[in-house]
């Protein structure tokens, strides 16, 4: 089978070498061909890294050829990965060019993080075929896939995706309903909020905020999911927390007046230099680092003990 890639951000080249290093053949799609020449040696430098943390995986090894016609890649991939930017028109845009693929029965999977697939694919005209695929940042270490079923796509389109997820190496889940987020998203932006509404009301430091996820329920999450903690404590007990705890935890339905404040000042975080951190003090490529490390250590714990044990 050929994979064909739309995009050269983190997401389209981690998506890229997963396949890669799986063994398939991949093509790679960039519309500005002196990004894509640089996206070859950043793809590479990605490889020898996972290499030397994962173990190389050559005797698998699939090829990737990086071309700037979407025409190319459209006329011969038979499985067709979007992971351009988050902007639904451009994504419809681009489907609406795939109609090579369309043609031949090929499946088209976006990796958006969560914009409905239902409205991309009516949008483009592709919804029996077009299937969420959300890849996790970095996608070519984390190893969950969410597989996200549109109002229209069809048993097949999800099956074969379904397939290649687990041929790479990863553990799709389905999504069985196209609700915004999908469902890490949904968990993740709730603890966002009550994180953003604790430093707002000055409850506490972002760093103690920080700390706080890192070094409790962080460290158990690995092993113990959120409803499978609610069982061992007890749903009885759970229910009587709520009770009191839930009417008082932040539930804005808008981003908060703190945040929106920040960005009306263009105080973006790491890419202004200033967020609920100072940047010029501390070193962002030293915490990706060390959160890369962090996962190669935890992957290298879940093979040890085997799927069963997830």
């Amino acid at each position: 089978m050929t994979v064909g890639v739309c995009g050269i951000g983190q997401i389209g080249l981690g998506v890229a070498l997963a396949a890669r290093r799986a063994g398939f053949r991949v093509l790679v799609y960039g519309r500005n061909a002196e990004k894509l020449r640089q996206a070859e040696g950043r793809l590479e430098k990605l490889n020898e890294w996972t290499n030397q943390h994962l173990g190389s995986l050559e005797t698998k090894s699939g090829t990737v050829t990086y071309v700037g016609e979407l025409a190319e890649l459209d006329a011969e991939a038979d499985l067709i990965v979007e992971g351009i930017a988050e902007d639904l028109n451009a994504k419809v845009a681009l489907f609406r060019q795939l109609e090579g693929c369309v043609r031949r029965g090929g499946v088209l999977a976006t990796a958006t993080s969560g914009l409905s697939i239902t409205e991309l694919g009516e949008c483009a005209g592709c919804g029996s075929q077009l299937v969420g695929a959300h890849f996790w940042n970095p996608p070519h270490l984390m190893p969950l896939v969410e597989v996200v079923r549109g109002e229209h796509s069809d048993d097949a389109s999800l099956e074969k995706v379904v397939e290649f997820v687990r041929a790479i190496g990863k553990i799709p889940v389905r999504v069985n309903k196209d609700v915004p987020g999908f469902i890490g998203n949904r968990m993740l932006h709730a603890l966002w909020r009550e994180a953003i509404d604790l430093v707002d009301h000055g409850i506490a430091s972002p760093e103690d905020v920080d700390l706080v996820a890192k070094l409790t329920f962080g460290l158990r999450m690995p092993v113990v999911g959120p409803l499978e903690n609610m069982d061992l404590v007890g749903l009885d007990l759970i229910k009587t927390i709520h009770d009191y705890l839930l009417p008082e935890i932040a539930d804005n339905h808008v981003p908060s007046a703190m945040l929106s404040r920040w960005v009306r000042e263009q105080r973006w975080g790491m890419k202004s230099k200033q967020g609920f951190y100072d940047w010029t003090r501390r070193d962002p490529q030293e915490l990706i680092e060390r959160r890369d490390r962090q996962i190669i250590e935890q992957l290298q714990k879940l093979r040890v003990r085997g799927r069963q044990s997830l």
